[in-house]
């Protein structure tokens, strides 16, 4: 609230009022979409890289709020805000930015949309919103379009400063466990493997259509971790009944490449 902020010195409302939500479908969306786009931008940078990147947009998120409604006045320099959906505004245009052709569906319409083009489309609906609603409205379009503003600052700093978007932590993290199972010179445990495997299987016996929603959520979520590793040997070399292949540390992706051939 503005008035607090500025009467009263509640600075910390910037950071605070993220933990706090309008209701349970309010915390339920807003938890879905951290899960959605967080999880690969943390997976992608690490933690404490995707935490300052979170804090900051959100926290650029309350400065948007606070800038806009103390300049309207009235009613809006009382109003109350609540709510992560600035910081997880600024989640998807990382998520945007760090895996572009990943393909999403639409809330509400069944058909996939890479993620690049997401970000565009929701930036677009939030400022038809907000020119709509005349800014009064019960929800923040004002913070969702202020997290998509800090989450583009913060993409200029660090490229700026040289800072690459995709961090070289998924790359580093499978070459370890390559290099543990190529030292270990025993074959690789289908623990990890094995739903890759039964979705070749299944899909080799039964085609695409036969697949689950989950199995294809599955094959989007190898894509993002893998995107950084490459097979170690070409296509025609790869027999999934070979011993060699099942002793290699690459075969994740070798599996991959195989299921994206029927799909």
């Amino acid at each position: 609230m503005p008035y607090l902020v500025i009467n009263n010195y509640f600075l910390w409302q910037f950071v605070t009022y993220m933990f706090l939500h309008g209701g349970y479908l309010h915390l339920l969306f807003n938890m879905y979409a951290l899960f959605l786009f967080g999880l690969p931008v943390e997976q992608a940078w690490g933690s404490r890289r995707f935490l300052i990147y979170y804090m900051f947009t959100g926290i650029g998120a309350g400065l948007t709020i606070f800038v806009i409604n103390t300049f309207l006045g009235g009613k809006d320099f009382y109003t109350t805000t609540v709510g992560a959906s600035g910081a997880v505004f600024g989640l998807l245009l990382a998520f945007g930015l760090l895996f572009p052709d990943i393909e999403l569906f639409f809330l509400f319409i069944p058909i996939p949309i890479r993620a690049k083009y997401l970000v565009f489309i929701y930036g677009g609906i939030e400022v038809l919103l907000l020119i709509w609603t005349g800014g009064r409205s019960n929800i923040s379009h004002t913070g969702h379009l202020g997290g998509l503003l800090f989450g583009l600052i913060y993409f200029i700093i660090i490229k700026k400063r040289g800072i690459s978007f995709k961090s070289k932590m998924i790359k580093a993290r499978l070459n370890r466990q390559i290099n543990r199972r190529q030292a270990k010179s025993v074959p690789v445990s289908r623990t990890g493997e094995s739903m890759l495997w039964d979705i070749l299987h299944k899909i080799k016996n039964a085609g695409p259509d036969s697949l689950s929603d989950d199995e294809y959520q599955y094959i989007k979520y190898m894509e993002i971790m893998m995107q950084d590793m490459d097979s170690l040997c070409v296509e025609e070399d790869f027999d999934s009944d070979d011993d060699y292949c099942k002793k290699c540390g690459s075969i994740d992706a070798c599996l991959l490449r195989q299921i994206k051939k029927y799909l």
